[in-house]
């Protein structure tokens, strides 16, 4: 039997998944028993879907926002998972794959649709060290050792959108003490630059 990337995902009942680019799936992996974070760089998209999970009663378990692959605003180790169906190759696919690397946990897995050639699945090789390449879709484990080198500032860092919940105040105890957690936080052992 052929491997496919949810199945190289394995179970989604209980964790916590990254959408990287969303659509109608994140209801899926919701209603699958996932809680479900994504990003888009289209606004529009981002609310379509947060409408379709708002008319499922599925909002509280669907935490999206508009955002770049490069520029994540969760902590370090956050995810369990993560699946790309339709993530856009604009930007810096370096950066983004290593911020990729700096939320998934250990030993976290990642499936992406696309092919083994495309330069999306060369960047995510390249942060996460090897692949499963299956037809069309590309499956990265993170390992236990250092996975990548970020470039990141504090002053690079953009702020939480509360709104559309993609940190729950819940998570850390309040507002500032989640900011003051993404603000300090230092991705892959790097030091803050001012």
């Amino acid at each position: 039997m052929a491997v496919t990337p949810l199945g190289f995902l394995g179970p989604v009942r209980g964790k916590r998944i990254l959408l990287c680019g969303v659509g109608a799936e994140a209801v899926v992996f919701a209603l699958a028993g996932a809680d479900v974070y994504g990003y888009d760089r289209s606004s529009a998209q981002v609310q379509r879907v947060k409408d379709l999970a708002r008319r499922l009663g599925l909002r509280d378990r669907t935490h999206l926002q508009t955002a770049v692959m490069e520029q994540l605003a969760y902590p370090d180790e956050f995810f369990d998972l993560a699946f790309g169906k339709a993530v856009e190759e604009e930007g810096d696919l370096a950066a983004g794959a290593r911020e990729l690397a700096r939320v998934l946990k250990w030993p976290g897995r990642a499936a992406f649709l696309a092919p083994a050639e495309s330069p999306l699945s060369q960047a995510v090789r390249r942060a996460f060290g090897s692949a499963v390449l299956g037809e069309c879709w590309i499956g990265v484990e993170k390992n236990g050792g250092e996975v990548c080198e970020s470039h990141w500032s504090d002053l690079n860092r953009r702020p939480l959108d509360y709104e559309s919940r993609a940190l729950p105040l819940s998570y850390s105890g309040g507002t500032s003490d989640a900011l003051a957690r993404i603000r300090t936080a230092t991705p892959c052992g790097t030091t803050p630059s001012r």
